[in-house]
């Protein structure tokens, strides 16, 4: 398993990347079985090819700026949690500002260590009606968004991303919020994404993210905090 700062290296190379936009760096940052779940909740991108698709259609086009607030690394768990806000601006001049939580996993290769995992936790929903609600260069990006999903990602791929407006949404958020207080934490920002949802929360003076999975019968609830 990679070290601390093995595991902090290959994350903030993603960024890097993303703000150069160069593409080869961040293709090469994933492992050959890596997976982009962006957001989580449609099925992830799990091939090389279709991570540069992604790539292509999401962050190739636009500019982006990564405002982080907080990290968690657990190095035992080959993990790095990231809460933060995502700043993109489109071809048009618009700009969304989207509340997130990251979830890397990393684990060592034969060139070092990789992003195995890529769980990127956002409101698809709030993002499409920020987007449609920011006037003309919203409304035009949105046009121009639907055609050059289909074209990039193809009809499949373009459905599945779309089918991202559904989950557990604000019922799902009180719910994870009234466990999570159950456990005595307080809760800050709550992102429904898919069955999933997360939470900025805080054990005293600590701060973290809690994932909590409310896919089956009974929620599973994982609470990631510093050691």
């Amino acid at each position: 398993m990679p070290g601390i700062e093995a595991i902090r290296r290959v994350v903030e190379a993603s960024p890097t990347a993303v703000a150069a936009h160069d593409k080869a760096a961040w293709t090469a940052l994933f492992a050959p079985d890596g997976a982009v779940h962006d957001p989580v909740g449609p099925p992830p991108q799990t091939t090389p090819a279709a991570i540069a698709r992604f790539y292509d259609m999401f962050i190739g086009p636009n500019t982006i700026v990564f405002e982080v607030e907080h990290d968690v690394i657990l190095a035992a768990e080959g993990l790095m949690v990231r809460d933060l806000t995502v700043h993109t601006t489109m071809s048009t001049g618009v700009t969304l500002h989207i509340p997130m939580h990251l979830r890397y996993t990393v684990a060592d290769g034969p060139d070092g260590a990789a992003i195995t995992g890529l769980h990127a936790h956002w409101e698809l929903r709030g993002m499409i009606a920020q987007l449609l609600l920011s006037g003309p260069r919203g409304l035009a990006a949105g046009a121009l968004l639907g055609p050059r999903l289909f074209r990039t990602l193809g009809p499949r791929a373009a459905l599945a991303f779309l089918g991202g407006v559904r989950g557990v949404g604000g019922s799902g958020r009180r719910r994870a919020t009234e466990l999570l207080h159950l456990r005595g934490l307080q809760v800050g920002k709550v992102l429904a994404s898919g069955t999933a949802v997360t939470a900025t929360v805080y054990d005293g003076a600590r701060r973290g993210v809690a994932l909590v999975d409310l896919c089956g019968r009974e929620p599973t609830v994982t609470v990631h905090l510093p050691d």
